[in-house]
């Protein structure tokens, strides 16, 4: 055994770590089970989430159309307005002038006049007349009854007023 010495060889493999043995398992029904209704939920809240949005961006949108369109009539009406305005401006300027020119002393005066034949006033036709120092009021004098007889006219007077109010 002594002439074998350098021409052994060593199987070094046996010394190597080894892989470990994969064994399959059977599935899970039940984890197989939960794992497709988890899947199934996540895609019922995915399309829900998906169309929340969707939804809230076209309300969005639909809101902004509408509050442009309805920017848009108020700009049209006020320039409408403003337009209105310009044009009774411009016959308030008018219609001031005409009554003016109307009601001035001159065209007053030659209305009554040529018109109604009217004349001035003379001197003599002119007349004071004096007012006492200050005006009088006379009072009726109160009648000073009983309590009683101030009773019954305020019943009777409100009876009365009562019927008249039912003719």
């Amino acid at each position: 055994m002594a002439d074998n010495r350098g021409t052994e060889a060593y199987d070094l493999s046996l010394f190597e770590p080894k892989p470990a043995k994969i064994v399959e398992l059977k599935p899970n029904k039940k984890l197989i089970k939960a794992q497709k209704k988890k899947a199934k939920i996540q895609s019922i809240l995915n399309t829900m989430a998906t169309l929340s949005v969707a939804a809230l961006t076209v309300t969005v949108l639909g809101l902004m159309l509408a509050s442009r369109i309805r920017m848009t009539e108020l700009d049209s009406a006020i320039n409408a307005r403003e337009e209105q305005l310009v044009v009774l401006q411009s016959e308030e300027t008018r219609l001031s002038d005409e009554l003016a020119r109307k009601v001035s002393a001159k065209s007053v005066e030659e209305y009554a006049q040529n018109t109604l034949g009217m004349q001035k006033i003379e001197s003599y036709q002119v007349e004071y007349i004096s007012v006492e120092s200050g005006d009088k009021v006379e009072l009726a004098a109160e009648d000073n009854g009983s309590i009683l007889e101030s009773i019954g006219s305020a019943i009777s007077n409100f009876f009365a007023q009562l019927a008249y109010l039912f003719e």
